[in-house]
Formats: C-alpha cells, sequence, structure tokens
C-alpha cells in the first residue's frame, strides 16, 4: 500500500502539488514565526538586560573601614552563580555661584572610585597622552564631561568632603591630579554613573564647603580614582568619627551573576526563582556586616515576562488567517481531487480493495504530503528567518533558534493541517459505491438544510460587530456607563456576558460576517448570479455564458469569494492598524519634544548667543523659544502654565497639529497675538470652566501683574469635568507681553529647533550638547531610534506585517489552485468549444468574466470591511486614551503600506489570469495539434 502511495503521489503529483503548496507555506509560516518568536525574545531579553550591567547590589547604612568592604566582596564573589563582585564608591558634588542670584548655575563633579579588578577598566580607553594606573590622588577625566574640556593633564582640582561627627563639621580635603582623559562605552558608563534602572540620589554638599584650584565654570564633571589607594583611606579616617555615613558619598558591592546559566528566555519563572536564590545567599553572606542585598533583574525578567506573553499571543492571533486559508484551500483542493480521482476509485474496488483499504491508502498519502510539507516548511522558515527578527536599524545579532521542540511542533502542525484538510474527502471518497464510482466525474453541491441556520446567525453576528464598528461603538464604555446606572446584580451579569461576547467577536467577527455573506448571498440567493449577468452583459454571448458557469457551481464560487474577501480584510486591517500605531507614536514622539529639537537651557541670561549659535547650523531651517511662565485666573487654587512664544517663528518652528486649536485657524489666532500683545490662546478647559467665547477678555495674574486679555483663540482638547482638576494643557502669550512683565525672576526657557528635511538629527542634537549653556536636549531622531531598536515594541508589528505577507501569498496560491483545479474540471468543455469554433481570446474572455467577478466582488468586500474594521479599531483606542492626551490615533496609509496593499491586490487578480491564460492556452494547443494530425 506504501508503494503504490508513493507512485500516486509521483504520477499524479501536478494534484498533490496543489494540497502540498498550501502546507508548505502555512508549515513556513509556522516554523518562521516560532524561530523567529524565540530569537526575538532571546535578543529582546538581552538588548534588556544591556541597561541592567550590575545584577546585584550591597548596600550599608553603617560607616565601615575598608578592609570589611574588600572582605565581604571576596565572601559576595564565592556564592555559586556570582561571576564577579567588586567594591565602589561615589561622591556626589553640586557647585554653583551664588544661590540668590537669578542667573543661579552649575554643574555636577562625580567622583567613582574603582577598584583594580573593576568591569569599567574593560570599557575604558585611556587617551594619549596619560597614565594606565590610577595611583594616590590621581584621577582619570572623561571626555564625555561637558567641563572636560576646561583640564589639562597635571591639573590639580581639590575637594573638600564634609561630614558631621557627634561634636563638630569635619572636612576632609581630597586633592585629585588629572593624569588622564578617557573614554567609556555604554556598560563601563552606566556603572560608573549607577545607571542601571534606579534613581540617583545625588547628595548636594554645603557650597562652603567645597572648593576649586581650577577657575573656570564646570558643567559637568566625572572623575574617576582608585578605590584601594585614594578612597579607601577616606573610609577609613571617616569611619573612627561616626557611626554611619549615607553622606557625602556612598559605598556599594557590584556583583555580577553568571547570566548565562541563570537567565532563561524560555522560562522566566525558573530564572526568576534562581536570581531570588542567589540574591537571599548574599543576604545571608553579608547580613553580619549589617549590609544588605537587592537584584536588579527581577523588575526587567518580570516586565519582560508579561511582554513576552503579550507579543506570544499577538504572533498567534497573526498566524490564525495564515493557518485557516492553508485548511480551506487543502479542503477546497481534496474535494476536487478526489472527484476527479472517481474512475480510479472506482477501478481499485473492482479489483477488490476495500473501503478501509481505501481510506488508509488515502491517508497513507496525506501523510507523505505532511511530512514533505513539514520538512520544506522548517526549511523556508529557516530561510526566512531574517524577515521574522530584522528590526528597522538592521538584522539581529543573533543567530537564528532552532531547537527540536519548534522541529516537533512544525511536523505535528504540518500534520494536523493536512489531515484535518483531507480527513473528510477521503473518508466520503473511500464509501463510495464502485458503481458511483466508475462515473467520470460528477460534480456535486452539497447542500445540508439543517446547517442553512448557521449562515444566517454568522452572518448576523459579523453584522453586528461591523456595525459597532462602523459607528465606532465602544460597547465596553457603554456597558460600564450602563453598570453605574444600574446597580442590578443580574443585568451587570448579562452586561459582563455580552462584553465578553463582544470581545472575541472582535477578532471574529468580520470572518464570521465574510462566511455568512458568502453562504446565502453568493451559494443560496440568485441575487449574485443576477448581479454577475448584468456585469457580463457586454460581452453578450460570452459573458452571459460566463454568468450560467458562476450560476452552475455557486458552492465553488462562494468559496473563492469568502477566502479572498477575508485575506483582503485582514490585510486592510492589519496594515492600517500597524500604519495608525506607527503614525501615533511618531507624532507623540513629536508632540513631546515639541520640533525635531528641544534644548532646555541652564540659564536664560545668554538666550540670544545660544539661538544665535544654534541657527547658525547648515542643518537647521528655523529656531524659536519658549518661556514658561505661571498665571492665575480667577478662581483658580492653582497657578496655569502659560508659554510665551514669538507668533511669527513658532508656527515655523514648532510642531503642532491643527486640531489641537479651535475657535480660529491657527495661522489667523498667532497673526493677531503677533499684533497685539494684549491677547492670548487660552487653554479650552480654562475657557469652558468660565463660559468664554473668542474675542471675549479673561483676566489673568502674572506674578504681580494682574491684566485682561482678549482670547484670540482655544488650545487643547476639551477635558471631562470631573478630570479637570488634573488638566496638564496650557495657553500662549505673545513674547512682547512677557518683555512688558519686568518679572523679578527669569522663567525657564526652552529651544525648540526645526531641521531641514535631509538633517541628520541624532548628529545635530549632538553638536547642541556641545554648547555653553546648553542642560539638556531632546531630539525626535534619537527617541525613535530608540523606540524602533526596543524589539519587544516593534517586534509584534513586524510579525503583523508579514503575516499579512503570508496570507496573501496563501490566498494567492489558494485562488490559483482553486482556477486550476476548476479548469482541470473543465478540460474536456475548453476543447469542446475551442474544436467548435472559439478562438482562444474569446475562451480567455468567457472564463475570465467568470472568475474575475467573483475576485473583483471579493476584493471590494474585503477592501470596505478592512478600512471599517481599522475605523472601529482606532475609535477604540482613542477611548483608551487618557483624557490628557493632546494626539490621538488616526486612519492612515502611508506610501509604502500603500505601495504593499496594491501589491497584494496585484498578486490576488494574477493568481486569477496567469493560470486562465496558460492552462487556456495549453487546451487549444492540444485541439489544435489534433486537428493537424
Amino acid at each position: 500500500m506504501l508503494s503504490y502511495a508513493v507512485k500516486r503521489v509521483l504520477r499524479s503529483f501536478g494534484l498533490f502539488a496543489a494540497l502540498l503548496l498550501g502546507v508548505v507555506l502555512a508549515s513556513a509560516f509556522f516554523a518562521g514565526i516560532n524561530i523567529g518568536a524565540d530569537t526575538t525574545a532571546k535578543a529582546a531579553l538581552t538588548q534588556q538586560l544591556k541597561n541592567v550591567p550590575v545584577d546585584i547590589v550591597v548596600n550599608s547604612n553603617s560607616a565601615l573601614n575598608s578592609s570589611v568592604w574588600a572582605a565581604t566582596a571576596t565572601e559576595v564573589e564565592q556564592v555559586k552563580g556570582v561571576k564577579s563582585a567588586e567594591v565602589m564608591s561615589r561622591a556626589y558634588f553640586f557647585v554653583g555661584n551664588d544661590v540668590n542670584a537669578r542667573n543661579y548655575t552649575g554643574y555636577m563633579i562625580r567622583v567613582v572610585g574603582i577598584s583594580d579588578a573593576s568591569r569599567i577598566y574593560d570599557g575604558l580607553t585611556v587617551l594619549s597622552p596619560g597614565s594606565s594606573k590610577l595611583r594616590v590622588n590621581e584621577t582619570f577625566v572623561w571626555t564625555g564631561s561637558k567641563a572636560a574640556k576646561e583640564l589639562a593633564l597635571n591639573d590639580v582640582i581639590t575637594l573638600n568632603l564634609t561630614y558631621r561627627n557627634a561634636w563638630e563639621e569635619k572636612i576632609v580635603a581630597l586633592p585629585l591630579k588629572v593624569v588622564g582623559f578617557v573614554e567609556l562605552d555604554d556598560e563601563a558608563y552606566s556603572i560608573a554613573a549607577e545607571e542601571w534602572g534606579g534613581p540617583v540620589v545625588i547628595y548636594m554638599s554645603p557650597l562652603q564647603g567645597i572648593s576649586l584650584t581650577i577657575k573656570g565654570r564646570f558643567e559637568g564633571l566625572l572623575l574617576i580614582i582608585s578605590w584601594e589607594e585614594t578612597f579607601a583611606k577616606i573610609l577609613d579616617n571617616i569611619q573612627k568619627d561616626v557611626p554611619t555615613y549615607g553622606l557625602p558619598f556612598s559605598t556599594q558591592i557590584l556583583a555580577y551573576v553568571n547570566r548565562e546559566l541563570l537567565v532563561n528566555p524560555w522560562d522566566i519563572p525558573s530564572s526568576l526563582n534562581a536570581v531570588r536564590a542567589i540574591t537571599l545567599q548574599v543576604n545571608d553572606r553579608t547580613a553580619k556586616y549589617r549590609m544588605y542585598a537587592s537584584n536588579n533583574l527581577e523588575n526587567i525578567l518580570t516586565t519582560y515576562q508579561f511582554a513576552s506573553i503579550s507579543m506570544r499571543f499577538s504572533f498567534f492571533i497573526v498566524a490564525l488567517p495564515v493557518f485557516f486559508v492553508a485548511w480551506y484551500v487543502g479542503t477546497t483542493v481534496s474535494n476536487v481531487s478526489y472527484n476527479l480521482r472517481r474512475r480510479e476509485i472506482g477501478l481499485l474496488l473492482t479489483k477488490g480493495f476495500s473501503n478501509a483499504h481505501l481510506f488508509r491508502l488515502f491517508l497513507t498519502e496525506s501523510l507523505m504530503i505532511a511530512i514533505i510539507g513539514g520538512l520544506l516548511g522548517i526549511g523556508i522558515g529557516l530561510l526566512f528567518y531574517p524577515f521574522f527578527t530584522t528590526t528597522s536599524n538592521g538584522a539581529l545579532e543573533t543567530q537564528p533558534f532552532l531547537n527540536t521542540e519548534v522541529i516537533l511542533t512544525t511536523f505535528l502542525f504540518s500534520l494536523s493541517i493536512t489531515l484535518l484538510s483531507t480527513f473528510r474527502s477521503s473518508r466520503d471518497a473511500a464509501k463510495l459505491p464502485a458503481v458511483e464510482a466508475l462515473k467520470e466525474y460528477t460534480y456535486a453541491e452539497e447542500v445540508k438544510p439543517y446547517k442553512r441556520r448557521l449562515p444566517w446567525i454568522a452572518f448576523a453576528l459579523g453584522v453586528y460587530k461591523i456595525t459597532m464598528f462602523l459607528f465606532g461603538i465602544n460597547l465596553a464604555q457603554v456597558l460600564t456607563v450602563s453598570s453605574q446606572l444600574f446597580g442590578n446584580i443580574f443585568l451587570l451579569l448579562l452586561l459582563g456576558v455580552l462584553m465578553v461576547i463582544d470581545s472575541v467577536l472582535t477578532y471574529i467577527g468580520p470572518l464570521l460576517f465574510f462566511w455568512g455573506f458568502s453562504k446565502i448571498f453568493i451559494f443560496g440567493s440568485l441575487k449574485f448570479q443576477e448581479l454577475v449577468t448584468r456585469a457580463s452583459s457586454f460581452l453578450d454571448d460570452l459573458g452571459n455564458l460566463a454568468a450560467k458557469n458562476v450560476q452552475r457551481k455557486p458552492s465553488r464560487a462562494a468559496s473563492v469569494a469568502f477566502l479572498i474577501a477575508l485575506i483582503i480584510g485582514y490585510s486592510f486591517q492589519t496594515v492600517g492598524a500597524v500604519s495608525s500605531e506607527q503614525d501615533y507614536i511618531i507624532r507623540q514622539v513629536k508632540t513631546e519634544v515639541g520640533a525635531d529639537i528641544r534644548v532646555a537651557l541652564s540659564s536664560t541670561i545668554n538666550i540670544s548667543q545660544t539661538l544665535s549659535a544654534i541657527e547658525n547650523f547648515p542643518e537647521v531651517a528655523s529656531v524659536t523659544f519658549e518661556y514658561f511662565i505661571s498665571g492665575t485666573f480667577p478662581g483658580d487654587d492653582r497657578p496655569r502654565q502659560i508659554r510665551a512664544v514669538d507668533p511669527e517663528t513658532w508656527l515655523l518652528t514648532a510642531y503642532y497639529e491643527d486640531e489641537w486649536f479651535s475657535g480660529k485657524d491657527v495661522a489667523e489666532a498667532f497673526q493677531q497675538m503677533r499684533t497685539d500683545n494684549q491677547t492670548i490662546i487660552l487653554e479650552r478647559n480654562v475657557a469652558s470652566s468660565r463660559n468664554k467665547k473668542l474675542g471675549d477678555n479673561v483676566t489673568i495674574t502674572i506674578e504681580y501683574s494682574t491684566m485682561e486679555l482678549r482670547v484670540a483663540g482655544f488650545f487643547g482638547p476639551e477635558v471631562p469635568q470631573e478630570y479637570l482638576g488634573g488638566a496638564v494643557f496650557w495657553s500662549f502669550a505673545p513674547l512682547g507681553l512677557y518683555e512688558s512683565l519686568g518679572l523679578s525672576s527669569r522663567p525657564s526657557a526652552t529651544v525648540l529647533v526645526k531641521l531641514k528635511t535631509e538633517a541628520d538629527g541624532k548628529a545635530v542634537a549632538s553638536e547642541i550638547r556641545k554648547l555653553e549653556g546648553v542642560s539638556y536636549v531632546r531630539s525626535v531622531a534619537e527617541e525613535l531610534e530608540t523606540y524602533q531598536s526596543n524589539l519587544l515594541l516593534i517586534g509584534p508589528l513586524k510579525i503583523q506585517r508579514i503575516g499579512v505577507f503570508f496570507s496573501i501569498m496563501a490566498a494567492s496560491v489558494a485562488v490559483s489552485l482553486v482556477t486550476v483545479v476548476s479548469l482541470q474540471e473543465r478540460r474536456r468543455e475548453a476543447s469542446i468549444m475551442s474544436a467548435r469554433g472559439l478562438s482562444f481570446k474569446q475562451l480567455v474572455t468567457m472564463l475570465l468574466a467568470e472568475n474575475l467577478s467573483v475576485v473583483i466582488f471579493s476584493v471590494m468586500l474585503g477592501v470596505t470591511v478592512g478600512v471599517i474594521v481599522v475605523h472601529g479599531n482606532i475609535v477604540a483606542s482613542n477611548t483608551a486614551l487618557t483624557p490628557y492626551s493632546l494626539v490621538t490615533h488616526r486612519m492612515v496609509f502611508p506610501l509604502d503600506a500603500t505601495v504593499f496593499l496594491v501589491a497584494c491586490l496585484t498578486l490576488i487578480f494574477a493568481s486569477t489570469l496567469i493560470p486562465t491564460l496558460l492552462l487556456t492556452k495549453r487546451y487549444v494547443s492540444k485541439v489544435e495539434r489534433f486537428v493537424k494530425l
């Protein structure tokens, strides 16, 4: 039986290839998703762990001498699972001018004492000339410090560490000689700067406790000294005087565990238990010295655990359409293929084969297809690995992860898809009576009256959900409000059941709609056939013949229509959702930054010089600035933020959306502020609470000045009354108003920078950071790159795009296969038509009219429903946003998404056109050769 099955598969490879292609596509996607998910998971966790260079931190509030710290670090290293441990001390100083002066500026000095075996040395590069080893009272200067350029080799910085014992205040002098300038890689800097996820507690020592021998204003300095040679002596001196020393510095033991052994991306609970166990052991060894240990990995692993579950769920949702198409294609093709083999089945029955033998034969063939499909699927999935894991910044630095579990599950999946597709068809074929099976071909439309209710139920549920999407109704919000109004327990239970049903229909509602629609209006109604007849009327007799063929096979037409509409709708739904989410993120980042680049200033004294320096950058298109001042409206219990801006340059530079402003066009409102300093663009919630209209006067108090300003427009969304206490929006006032007030205190200010289209935002931001008076810089380019490199965020979106690609491929193969088997069924009919005088062009026209009418209708239906679903999901997403959000989701199809969708539609049409042309040409050629003979 096995040998016959092999021969049969080889002899009728054309028929079996139809089923095999569907199985291979589904298996490849299944394997690719699993390989991609595992690889992405490992890379994502590695990426997250890079932000936490230190695994376990040991602290103490007691004043301990250096020998205790060193001995404890040695004990910590002996804990199984700990690779290394080091002692590190830090001191922070904040230096500035007179704190009472308006132009108060300052800089921070961070002194880090590292041991000779510190990991910082692994990422530390000493620039020539300079010493390679630190000795007593010597220091390295990090070149990334803004004040590093104020120093030179052999300069001496004298710092005074001030502390208080029980009787008096004491000062420990710390003269540090600069012996080298160093560069630090990201990990070394994170360890030195204590940036591993937690807030840095900075001690600001009294100004009189610090003196500098170097003149000049420093805006930030990171100094590295030897712990053994310098900091240990300070610890021992202070320990003699005080029992505890939380200030002016801190000492810690930093422990690094064997992450390769302890952290398993696919078993986070066990990883958490292992990390906790090591932390407990470290605590047990250090408790006798009044120390306590905490691990930095727990939060990362816990967060990753939930994120990975969410990512897996999104992968599963994306994969469902591909699997469904594979099953549907397999079922359709197997039905046709077994029907075409009726004579073979009849002959086998007459030769003595029993029904059980036939059934086992068919299952053996299916098993062979499943094995071949699984093998090819694994190979293609591994080949397509980069498409599943590549980020927007390039391929992952991780090799594809293919384990035994993925191989076994892919084979099981391939077997399941194949058996589900062929089991019923093979069982029915095996039960055929010999006399009935000997008929050449019988086309049977299966209609079971008791199943006619199911399409109507599916259609009704689908219409309900499509209607909810169309009108943007969020049932969860409606039911929440209803539950607050009605406290009946039975009503609440009913509402809870409705919410569960509605949530499920969010995912399967379109599928039910398409299936019910195709069964009711294409398979079970003459309306669709009449529509096809009208659409084909321009082809005269050929069109009528095509319409009759559709009427003759409504089940086949319904299957094709359902399949195409489902995949096209899914494609538009997924691509639209991904495009909307990416658009929202980009706009949200731009809104938070305020322009391409936002520059915070440490002082507003020389703001004109900073503006001039930024304007001189060739990549800068325009600059403006904002002063942040506080004003109080009558009846306010707290001050409101007002941004004083230059109305002319702000519109040219800042990022804004017209929807944020109301009452008047935003350009007109700012033009009015430009010509009249006594105007204001008022926060909408302030205006609503005071019933202020456009052109009304509003009273406002800024510092000691009370004035009336005319409302030129409104800004911000209207927040519901219950949220007004926490509104975070602001009003706009002209720069001339601020200058006329003569405020006694200088407000904070930021500079907004708009770049030219071709400019490199990261490079410009880096150059701006080097300017005098700059406190910090935020860049849209940098923040978007951070987002786009986060695998936990970008991974699901990318998988969704890939899911659309595989779905379209599967649907195209499905349409092609259905077209091929349909033409094979009609090969005699086509040959007879050709022999009776129909030309190749006429025959192709008739067949295309028959097939394309169904395809065009299905595409239109799928596009319509897909766009409606995108609209509904966007409305639901906006409903879930906080009332303080300026940016909301919107439906967008950018150029790349539009090109992708057009390519998908082209592929669907090509899958009908190309097989029709090729097979028709083949049939006509055979007839012509026969006639010539």
